[in-house]
């Protein structure tokens, strides 16, 4: 007998980019981001909603790097290689890193649920 709660129809795949995006944040940096990449240039045959959180997994992946590492510069530049440059640094680097980190578990329940993401419709 089957479960009553099965699913009626098929999964759109995009849970694939948004595990790959915490991946990239959490454990395999590198790594991570070449398959995101990947996945992001292989993009076109894929269903709208599976390219649609792919696509916003990649600009995050790209706009938390330049945030994050031009905000740090922007700590060396106004503090040279102080003790108020690495405590900024630091909670520059945590604080905009928890954001997208939990930004990609908005993203994860999104994709389980077969909703489109949260991010600017002109860049999906």
């Amino acid at each position: 007998m089957p479960y009553s709660g099965g699913q009626t129809k098929a999964s759109s795949g995009a849970v694939v980019p948004v595990a790959w995006y915490l991946l990239n944040l959490l454990a395999l940096p590198v790594i991570g981001f070449a398959v995101l990449a990947w996945l992001f240039l292989s993009s076109e045959q894929a269903p709208a909603l599976r390219r649609a959180h792919t696509r916003a997994s990649f600009y995050m992946s790209i706009i938390g790097a330049v945030l994050i590492f031009s905000g740090i510069g922007v700590f060396w530049l106004l503090f040279g290689n102080t003790g108020n440059f690495w405590t900024g640094a630091i909670v520059w680097a945590i604080v905009l890193h928890t954001s997208f980190v939990l930004w990609g578990m908005i993203a994860l329940a999104q994709a389980i649920g077969d909703k489109p993401p949260y991010f600017p419709r002109r860049f999906l």
